[in-house]
Order: structure tokens, then sequence, then C-alpha cells
């Protein structure tokens, strides 16, 4: 048998030859046709942003807010209805001098002589009882003191003068400036036969004028113009801005307005709020002092509703990077941005990375952002192991705590995936490595010995032997670092020692950034329960057992714990999204409060807590708080206590009261 197959060696060999060209073949042609896309996925979303609707339920007949040059509010009309703008209409005229006879910012532009006819104009004004500033025949007047006459006095017959300077006469003044108006979009305004706005033939709408307000305080010159309370000029000595509400709630303009009854008191103002900027444009009020009590009420209104809010945390999941040899790998957000937005805002993200580094652009109306992004890992390419690998599935799949596309995680699937790649472990074993015993009190609460994560709810419930035990362990927060207990009826101002010093170090943290505030605490550890209903826990089931927990409040916005009222609390704002750095979460946020405080408590094997509470905050050490507030194992948004320790394994069901 070995001689024959000796004899016939060429025909094996070809064999063999054969064999191996095919497999070298087929490694070859795998290789060259494998998929080595590394995609990026977008997973970014804006958070909830303001409702402004409000502002547009004033009750005011003619009134328009912008912001950035959108119009955001309006009365019943839309903004829509025109009216005579009286002497706001010599705001259109500042914008087409400055765009046809252009100067910088401490310039003084052109010298303009008041001719024989400029002087007629002026006496035709006094004898008409039009605003005006006294001139003479051969007159020189700067451009820059001929728009302060302009704008603080409102001067009806510079405002004419200019126009015939700069234009040739008042009907090229009107073909220029609508053709500048209809550029920018600005189409429900017909100036009329004078540059002032003294005739009743120049109209417009509150949200028309609203946008001229903030081309007005956009440029920088006519922007210190309105914002100026007095002023010298020639000939006409010493003049003052009409408008009195300069320096009210951070008013810096814009235009007064007034021709009688026809189109009643007439006030555009505007604000700058960092780096935007607010103009309220109102019409028809029915006297002086109306048309400003009533503009400073929309103003006040405005600057309470539209305010900055955190659009991107620090650390934050905004993509990954997805592919075969690396799996899901996230992309966070290397720094915290807070922008204006609100909740009809025209906005785009676009995640914007090519290697380990790269921006996420957001683009909120007018108004555009930039956030460093970084990947956790950046493999452009397979090694040539792993590509081998791949074709064979030798290779297990890769998977991350975030292999979600959107919502909250399945946290079911979750584990399954971790164990069938063999990875499961690393994560739930990495914490408990970091886990740190901080009680020794029996319980048969298997989620005790999990130290700052232990787990205290109407399904991990304790006995009254811990819950007495615990309150031995606890330091007073007064005693240790004078932070009081706002009504001391409701609790002990007791916490774990750990707890209470990043307690005092998040106060500080405050107080550094708003000097003169400081948080006072409602209730932090409670030997018993309350039976108030859905928003109390029966003893046994309550947080506040745990020695980790404060309820907190700055009083200085407000001494009732009620949700309702989040928006005027700065301070639970800025503890959403700052309490993390110092170990702290917010033990009950609203996406995790498994239905309305109406509905019957769930707290259910998803993670659902049964509770929303914009106060309750509970320390689990910085590295959970990260991770929890950043959503690690939520697609990035922010996670509940429950769904966190299931996700990292060491709770195996959560409606049963089972550990791993």
């Amino acid at each position: 048998m070995l001689k024959k197959i000796i004899e016939d060696r060429p025909a094996w060999l070809l064999v063999i030859a054969l064999v191996v060209f095919g497999f070298l073949a087929f490694l070859v042609i795998s290789l060259v046709g494998q998929n080595t896309d590394l995609k990026v996925l977008a997973s970014y979303e804006l958070p909830d942003l303001v409702e402004v609707s409000g502002l547009s339920e004033l009750g005011y007949d003619y009134y328009a807010v912008a912001v950035d040059g959108t119009v955001v509010a309006t009365d019943g009309s839309g903004g829509l209805t025109a009216r005579p703008t009286a002497s706001t209409a010599k705001m259109i005229l500042g914008l087409a001098i400055m765009r046809a006879k252009p100067f910088s910012l401490g310039e003084r532009g052109e010298s303009l002589k008041i001719s024989t006819e400029d002087y007629e104009r002026y006496i035709w004004y006094v004898n008409n009882g039009g605003s005006n500033t006294a001139v003479e025949v051969d007159e020189e007047i700067s451009e820059y003191d001929a728009l302060m006459s302009v704008f603080l006095p409102s001067s009806n017959n510079m405002a004419d003068t200019l126009a015939v300077w700069a234009f040739g006469s008042l009907e090229d003044y009107r073909d220029y400036a609508t053709e500048m108006l209809h550029e920018w979009g600005i189409n429900n305004t017909t100036i009329g036969e004078d540059a002032s706005g003294f005739s009743y033939t120049t109209v417009s709408t509150a949200s028309d004028l609203a946008r001229i307000g903030q081309k007005v305080l956009e440029d920088p010159v006519l922007s210190e113009i309105v914002r100026t309370e007095e002023y010298e000029v020639p000939v006409a000595g010493a003049i003052r801005n009409t408008n009195l509400l300069l320096g009210e709630s951070g008013i810096v303009g814009v235009k007064t307005g007034y021709i009688g009854d026809a189109s009643g008191y007439c006030l555009i103002t505007g604000y700058l709020y960092d780096g935007h900027i607010v103009t309220v444009a109102l019409m028809g009020a029915e006297n002086r002092g109306m048309s400003f009590n009533d503009s400073l009420t929309i103003i006040n209104m405005a600057q309470d509703i539209l305010q900055n809010t955190v659009l991107v945390q620090e650390g934050q999941v905004v993509g990954y990077y997805d592919s075969w040899w690396t799996g899901k790998v996230p992309i966070r957000a290397s720094t915290r941005l807070d922008g204006l937005g609100w909740k009809e805002a025209e906005s785009k993200a676009v995640l914007d990375i090519d290697g380990a580094k790269g921006l996420l652009r957001i683009k909120l109306n007018a108004r555009e952002y930039e956030v460093p992004i970084e990947a956790e890992s950046y493999v452009a390419q397979p090694s040539f192991l792993e590509r081998l690998t791949h074709i064979f599935g030798w290779q297990s799949e890769h998977k991350t705590e975030n292999d979600s596309t959107s919502g909250q995680l399945d946290v079911t699937q979750n584990d399954a995936e971790e164990k069938d790649s063999g990875t499961g472990g690393s994560e739930k074993d990495n914490i408990l490595d970091e886990i740190v015993s901080i009680t020794n009190i029996p319980s048969d609460n298997c989620t005790i010995k999990y130290g700052y994560l232990m787990l205290i709810n109407p399904n991990f419930t304790v006995d009254t032997d811990f819950i007495d035990a615990r309150r031995n362990e606890l330091v007073s927060l007064y005693d240790n670092y004078g932070i009081v207990e706002g009504n001391q009826y409701n609790g002990d101002n007791l916490l774990d020692a750990e707890a209470a010093k990043h307690l005092n170090e998040m106060n500080n943290a405050y107080a550094a950034e708003y000097p003169g505030h400081a948080f006072e605490t409602r209730s932090c550890y409670r030997a018993r329960g309350t039976t108030c209903g859905r928003m109390c826990a029966a003893t046994g089931t309550s947080d506040h057992h745990t020695g980790l927990t404060c309820d907190l409040l700055d009083p200085d916005y407000g001494t009732s714990l009620d949700t309702d009222t989040y928006e005027q609390h700065i301070d639970w704002q800025w503890l959403y999204a700052n309490s993390y750095k110092y170990g702290f979460i917010d033990r009950f946020p609203e996406a995790w409060a498994g239905g309305l405080m109406s509905e019957p408590l769930n707290v259910d094997e998803n993670g659902s807590t049964g509770l929303f509470e914009t106060w309750h905050y509970r320390y689990v050490g910085v590295k959970a708080a990260t991770e929890i507030a950043n959503g690690k194992y939520n697609n990035g948004n922010y996670d509940s206590l429950e769904h966190y320790l299931k996700a990292l394994g060491l709770v195996r069901d959560l409606k049963n009261a089972e550990c791993e």
C-alpha cells in the first residue's frame, strides 16, 4: 500500500497542492472582500428644552418676543397685525445708514453739512409738533452725532436729513431700505413718505419690529448709541434718551415711538443674555407709562423662561464607533455645554469625528455650539490575526454595556449578551473590587453587602433592628460641617461620614458658584417611615434608612418640596448637573418613576423606582455616580440605581429582591 502511494506521489502531491491553493485562494478572497468599515453611530439627542408658550398668553394686543433673530412668542395674531410704527421706524434708518455709509466703533463716520432745506425741515417739525433737534445752516455734524440725534431724542428732522444725505432723496431711501428688509426676510413692513416714522404711512408688525431691534443690537455702533442715556451734539447741546427703561432688568435699548392714537405708544426693548440678543416689541399701548410697564413685564417673564439649559453633560455618551473587531465603543463629550434653546427651536446635531477625537456640532436656531468629544478607544482597522480568526468565526462578538439604540436599556437582553460573550463578569468584578463594606449590621437584604450601593426600597427591605443600629454609625452634618436641617421634625440631620464629607464639598462648590447661597437638608437619615401615600415610604422601605441620603434645597429658591417648582429652583438644577462629581445621584429621576405620582406605586423588574423627587440625593461614590448620571448602562441617559445594579449583574431579580 505504501509502495503504491509512493509510486503515485505526483498524483497525491497534486491533490495537496490543489487543496492548499484553494485554501489560500479562499483566504485571499475572504480577506479582500472582508468588511472593514468602522461605522460612527450618533446617539445624542437634545434634552427637554423650555416651553415658551406662556410668553404668548400675556393678554397684550400687539407684541412679539425674538431671540437671536427668531420670533419665539407673539400676541394672538402671531404678531402680524400691521400698525403705524411711529419713531421706531428710525431703527430701519439707522441700519440703512450703517449699511450704505459704514464706519467702525470708535470712529465718527463721514461729515454732513446742514443745508437750507435741512433747516426748513427742522422748522416744519417744530411747527407740526414733531420731535426735533435744533440745527443751523452750514453746521457740520458727524454721522455718529447725527445718529445720536435720531435715536436719543428721536429727532424727526435729523432722520430725514440723514436719509436725503445718504441716498439722495426720501424716495431713494425708501427703495433702499425696503430691499434691505426683504433681504433679511422682513416682509411685513412698509416704509412711508418719510424716514422718521412721523407719517402714518410707515407701518409694521410687532414680529418685524422685534427682528429689526435684533439687527440694531447686533451692530456695534448702533448698539452703543441706543444704550447711551445722555449725549452732547453741536447746536442742540445736551440730548437725552427717551427710553426710560435703560438699565432696568438689564435692558440695553432700543427705541420708543408715538404719533397719536393711530399708533399708540410703541416700544422696542432688548437685553443681552450670555451672548444672546432678546428683544420685545410692543405696539399700541394706551399711554407712555403703560408701554414701559407692559414691556418690562414681558422682559421679566422672558428672562425667567429663557435661561440656559445643560445641553451636554461632561462624559455623556453622544455616539459610538461600531465594527466587528471593536464592538460598540462609546464616544463621550469632553466638556459640559450649557446653551439657550426652547422646544420649538430649529435644531440640528452632527457628530464630526475621524480618529480618537472630534467635535459634536449643535445648532439651535442661529446659534452654533461645538463640544469636544473623544472615543474611549480607537482602532481603525483589525489586525491580521483578527481578520483571520473572523473568517472562521473564532473571534467572539464584542459587546458593550451600551449596546442599545434608543430609550431605556433592556436589562434582560443586556445580561444575556454579556454572558454569551464571556465578558459579563468583568464589570461586576471591577465594581466588587471597589465596594467598601460600610456596616456589619445583620440583614436579610442581600444588597447591604454592597456598601454605598445598598438598595432599600419596597422590594429590598430592612427591619427596625437594622434601622436603629444604622443610626449609631452616622455623624451629624451640623456638628461637623455646619449644614442646617430646615425642619428638624422630619428626620435626623445624620449621614454616613464619607457621604457627609462629600456633601460638604458639594455644598462649598455650590456656594462658590452662587455666593451667599447654601444647601439646607430637609431630611437625611430617618428612623421610621411615613404613610402619606405615594410620595412617602413605609418603615423598612425608605432610602433614608441607608444613612446615605438627604433631601436638599436652597431656601432662597423656595422652601417646599414640590416637583412643580423645579423651574424656579436653581439649586435642584445645579444638583442634577453637578452632584455626580461628588458621588451623589438624583435618586428618583422622572424617567424612572414608573408612572405618574397619581397612579399606583410601581417598583418593577425593569428598574423603576416608583418615585419622582427633584430634591432627593443619594451618595453612591464618585465612580458609580458618574456612570449613573451619564447613563453608562442606559444609552447615555440618566439611570436609576435599581437598573444600574441589575445591569452590573449585582442584582438578579429586582422584583423579588434577589442578588447574584
